[in-house]
C-alpha cells in the first residue's frame, strides 16, 4: 500500500472546495408587488365581489435564471402570490369587494418564468394563466427589462402581466358583472 502525501490531501480538498462552491450559489427570490401605472388600464368598477384564487396549489419550485455558478430559483406558488395580492389591491382601489366567499371568481397562476441578460439589461419573462368562474381562461405575458437587477425585472414582469389581464375586454367584462 502506499502512503497519501499531506500535499495530496491538499490538493484533493483544494479540488473539492472548488467543485462544491457552485451549489452554494442558488438564490431563492420572491417578486415584490409594485402597484399598476395610472392610465395604463381602463377605468372599470365592480357590482359584485370577487374571490381571487391562487391556483398554483403546491410548492412548484422553478429554475428561472442561472449566470456563471449562480443559479436562481422561484417557487411558482409564492410569484402567484404575487399576482393575487396586486389583483386583490387594484380591485379594492377600485371599490369592488374582494371575498373569500364570493361564488365569483378569478384563479391565477404563474405557470412559466425566466430571465435573460442583454446588453446592459435583464429581462424577465412570466406567463400568468387567468381562468374566471364563468369558463374563460387566457394566458398572459409579462415581459418586462431592468437595467438595474434581475428582481426589479421580475417584479415589473408580474405587474405588466396583471395590466394586460386587465386590459382584456372578457376579463373587464366579467368584473364589471
Amino acid at each position: 500500500m502506499s502512503r497519501i502525501s499531506c500535499a495530496s490531501v491538499a490538493k484533493i480538498l483544494l479540488l473539492l472546495l472548488i467543485f462544491s462552491l457552485p451549489a452554494a450559489c442558488t438564490h431563492y427570490y420572491v417578486p415584490q408587488q409594485y402597484p399598476l401605472k395610472a392610465g395604463t388600464v381602463p377605468d372599470f368598477t365592480g357590482k359584485k365581489a370577487i374571490n381571487i384564487i391562487n391556483a398554483q396549489q403546491t410548492s412548484n419550485v422553478k429554475l428561472y435564471y442561472a449566470q456563471g455558478f449562480h443559479k436562481y430559483m422561484g417557487d411558482m406558488q409564492l410569484w402567484t402570490d404575487t399576482a393575487v395580492g396586486l389583483l386583490r389591491s387594484e380591485l379594492e382601489n377600485r371599490n369592488i369587494q374582494v371575498a373569500d366567499a364570493a361564488s365569483k371568481f378569478i384563479k391565477l397562476k404563474i405557470i412559466h418564468a425566466s430571465a435573460y441578460q442583454g446588453f446592459a439589461t435583464i429581462r424577465c419573462i412570466i406567463n400568468l394563466e387567468v381562468e374566471t368562474s364563468t369558463g374563460y381562461k387566457k394566458t398572459f405575458e409579462g415581459n418586462n427589462t431592468s437595467p438595474w437587477t434581475l428582481f426589479r425585472a421580475c417584479d415589473g414582469a408580474v405587474t405588466l402581466a396583471i395590466t394586460a389581464m386587465l386590459n382584456d375586454d372578457e376579463i373587464l367584462r366579467f368584473i364589471k358583472y
